[in-house]
């Protein structure tokens, strides 16, 4: 039954999440930067990074404070204002919504039963429970929740305390909700059963092991909501009763969205410190700049190009660079002529220059990925071993044995049959305007292949029927990207798989899924998932391209804030706090 549910949903995934650029594209490089600047610092004077600090550290997670200062007596106090790209989908229910900005906001005032400390890293610590659930078997997990978990005060339910009847209600309600207006209701799909024996245990069993099982209340789908929202006015931009660190006051979309401490937050710590955290869409950069030298801004989110003219301009500021899980790629209807044959998609993959694509999207600042991105540095093939693929390879050299790769497949298979004069590559239209993907592809193409590709550039929506009417033979876009092993894998390359527009059946293929989904072991699991990896990258169906790097700029005195891979890790700004002492 469960497999003939998960049939029946999330055939519309792959380019839904598609709502928007990436920050570079997005943010400030849709609003220009000029040139000048500030002379950069001197090491060693008090603004300065280190002597041996990276022009923009890469964090795998939250970067540590810096500089060190010595400890107060409180670090409560004072609100954050940072600016970042700020869109939803119209849904401000977070069980029904698939924008990731609106759901990063979400993640400030509502609570799951986990939480990831580190996404890149996969690790999960508690939130609601107490700890991580008790396993007395491999199929049943025992959560004991916070007894000091409120809700929050004012609108229904008013401060009574979290129950496990409400993580009970917002599982149920997706699961037996309708696909269409559950998009993630499918990811439930493991769990066969769910009770709540008292107000403070919740006890959840899955029909055989399954690795994933966890990560399904650490992700969006596991904010708990209450059964006081069915009885109500819903969900709105002003309306979002949580339990998180922090009490939703507004949205207003496409300018900004605030929040208010939670004073009676279970977290640990005496969290949170900050008194608020507003964020504002971004400025043409010469307001951003005046707004943080007068502390108008304590942080901005921003492409590579546009950061690095800032810190120029502002060498005091602090820097992450986080390797996201978000990416553009491309997929192969694998079932259709002429992209039935391994030696075409080869040719196509192979003659894209991805360094290239690197350089004109965003000044370079970015990764190859395998499959999995780059950025979820738990589960992604190691770029060592991917820099020997074809594709991929580094340098002069490595580009002329890409190109011979391609060119000979090519060659293998105009032997046996012909290319069309003319294939075309659907692009949607976010991405066209705003990077030029597909017209980059088709001109590499042409020199690379002397192949005549035409670009149609189509909106998600259309895109979306398409690939799942199977008319879209090759498309390529944007995707949010996932954390967890089996999100990324199972979904869209099982035979079984909803997401698996791209026709594949692969009896290798499907065993090596179906031995991650079981193995128990992280160690063997990552193993597996490699495997999965190097076999995608030789059927070449699904390619992942290349992922951006996206630059945090903050100010010194702003400690802890927090940077990951994916969406919905804003909880842990029940951490950030501003050193009021700090000399800035």
């Amino acid at each position: 039954m469960a497999r003939a549910r998960e049939r029946r949903r999330h055939g519309r995934r792959w380019f839904l999440g598609a709502l928007g650029a990436s920050a570079g594209a997005a943010g400030l490089a849709a609003l220009g930067c000029g040139d000048g600047g500030t002379p950069a610092p001197v090491a060693g004077t008090p603004d300065a990074p280190p002597d041996d600090a990276e022009a923009f550290p890469v964090y795998p997670s939250t970067p540590a404070p810096w500089p060190e200062r010595p400890a107060r007596a409180s670090r409560h106090g004072g609100a954050l204002r940072y600016a970042a790209a700020l869109y939803s989908d119209g849904q401000f229910d977070p069980h029904r919504s698939v924008s990731a900005t609106l759901l990063g906001q979400q993640a400030l005032v509502y609570s799951r039963l986990l939480t990831y400390e580190s996404q890149v890293d996969g690790r999960l610590g508690p939130d609601l429970a107490l700890g991580l659930p008790e396993q007395p078997d491999e199929l049943t997990y025992v959560f004991r929740l916070n007894p000091q978990a409120r809700w929050h005060e004012g609108a229904l339910p008013d401060g009574r305390p979290v129950t496990a009847g409400d993580a009970l209600f917002s599982i149920e309600r997706q699961r037996q909700g309708a696909p269409a207006v559950f998009p993630r209701s499918a990811r439930w799909d493991p769990i066969e059963a769910a009770e709540a024996p008292d107000d403070l245990t919740l006890t959840a069993s899955t029909a055989e092991p399954f690795a994933g099982t966890l990560a399904r209340f650490a992700s969006t789908e596991g904010f708990v909501l209450p059964p006081e929202i069915e009885r109500e006015e819903g969900l709105t931009p002003h309306r979002q009763p949580g339990s998180g660190p922090f009490r939703w006051v507004e949205w207003s979309e496409g300018s900004f969205a605030s929040v208010v401490r939670n004073d009676a937050w279970h977290g640990p710590d005496g969290g949170p410190f900050l008194d608020g955290v507003s964020v504002v869409q971004p400025r043409p950069a010469d307001e951003l700049e005046a707004d943080l030298r007068t502390n108008r801004l304590d942080a901005v989110v921003a492409g590579f190009q546009q950061a690095r003219d800032l810190k120029g301009r502002l060498p005091a500021l602090r820097e992450a660079r986080s390797a996201i899980a978000q990416f553009y790629g491309m997929r192969f209807l694998s079932a259709l002529p002429p992209y039935q044959d391994p030696r075409l998609r080869l040719a196509l993959t192979a003659a894209i220059d991805r360094r290239e694509l690197l350089d004109r999207f965003f000044s370079g600042a970015g990764t190859l990925n395998p499959w999995i991105s780059a950025g979820v540095r738990r589960w992604s093939l190691p770029q060592a071993e991917l820099a020997e693929a074809p594709g991929y390879r580094p340098g002069s050299g490595g580009r002329a044995l890409d190109l011979a790769d391609a060119r000979a497949a090519l060659a293998s298979y105009r032997a046996e049959a012909g290319v069309p004069d003319e294939i075309e590559l659907l692009v949607t239209e976010n991405v066209e305007r705003t990077l030029g993907m597909g017209g980059l592809i088709r001109d590499q193409l042409a020199a690379a292949l002397d192949l005549d590709v035409t670009v149609t550039a189509v909106s998600i929506e259309t895109l979306a029927r398409r690939l799942v009417a199977g008319e879209a033979p090759w498309a390529a876009g944007f995707d949010n990207g996932w954390i967890d092993l089996d999100d990324w894998l199972y979904p869209y390359f099982h035979s079984e798989g909803t997401g698996n527009t791209f026709a594949l059946r692969d009896d290798d293929l499907d065993a090596l899924i179906g031995e991650q989904r079981a193995e128990m072991s992280p160690d063997r699991r990552q193993q597996i998932g490699y495997d999965v990896q190097r076999r995608l990258l030789d059927l070449n169906v699904g390619v992942n391209l290349v992922s951006e790097d996206v630059v945090t700029l903050f100010m010194p005195y702003v400690q802890l804030f927090p940077v990951d891979a994916g969406e919905s890790y804003q909880d842990r700004f029940a951490r950030t706090w501003i050193d009021r002492a700090h000399p800035t």
